[in-house]
């Protein structure tokens, strides 16, 4: 077989939960295990996607039961895995392949900052799982932007770091708050630049291009090195 293209793996859908607007965690059990690396990858196959039939997801759950994989995906509006999925129930069988991907916290000592938008921050979740359960001392940084409110989750789950981790923090960014906000209002860009006036640290950034561009032009205007920077792109 080709490692470079895993044979196709049978999953049933055991849950479909929204956990914001039209963002929801997909629980799937595999027909046989699906061994990966916390930050990598898998393909579903959508029936009648163009240019290709299947679309690229970031595992949600931590690589501990490989038979059963989690995805946080977003549905948009006449995407062709969106509404896929949107007319996807539980029971219902799914293909996967995998896993795919590089993207991996590196296995040193030194401090990690996660910076995500959106569903971005997929396989930050499954990297803090792999901490949490090994209880590992590092530092580690989240910065996590969303439009508004209604568009935030994951917050659960990041209490549950900081309590579990010894050093773990995390910020929220707004871009578009209501006035009810009372936290951090502007991209994480602008989080960043306060807190990391001089960055020597390992950052990795999952999420949308702009984010991923705006972010990398500013760590590196600020000297730090292009091997420090990890990146995966979603759109």
């Amino acid at each position: 077989m080709d490692p470079r293209r895993p044979e196709p793996r049978v999953a049933v859908l055991t849950a479909a939960d929204e956990v914001a607007r039209d963002t929801f965690v997909y629980r799937l059990q595999l027909d046989q295990p699906l061994p990966f690396v916390a930050g990598q990858f898998v393909n579903l196959a959508v029936p009648d996607a163009k240019p290709r039939g299947e679309r690229s997801y970031s595992v949600w759950s931590g690589p501990g039961d490989p038979s059963a994989l989690e995805l946080c995906i977003k549905l948009f509006e006449g995407g062709a895995a969106s509404e896929y999925l949107r007319g996807s129930r539980v029971g219902d069988i799914l293909h996967l392949r995998g896993p795919f991907g590089i993207f991996a916290a590196k296995p040193d000592h030194d401090p990690l900052i996660f910076v995500a938008t959106a569903t971005g921050l997929a396989p930050f979740r499954s990297m803090l799982e792999v901490a949490l359960t090994t209880k590992d001392p590092r530092k580690f940084r989240v910065y996590f932007g969303v439009r508004c409110e209604e568009d935030l989750f994951g917050l659960e789950d990041l209490e549950r770091y900081k309590r579990g981790l010894p050093d773990f923090q995390y910020q929220v960014c707004l871009s578009r708050p209501s006035p009810a906000w009372t936290g951090f209002t502007g991209r994480v860009t602008h989080a960043l630049a306060a807190d990391f006036p001089t960055p020597t640290e390992h950052f990795y950034l999952c999420g949308n291009g702009a984010m991923i561009e705006e972010t990398r032009d500013l760590l590196k205007g600020r000297g730090l090195e292009r091997k420090h920077i990890h990146v995966e792109k979603y759109y």
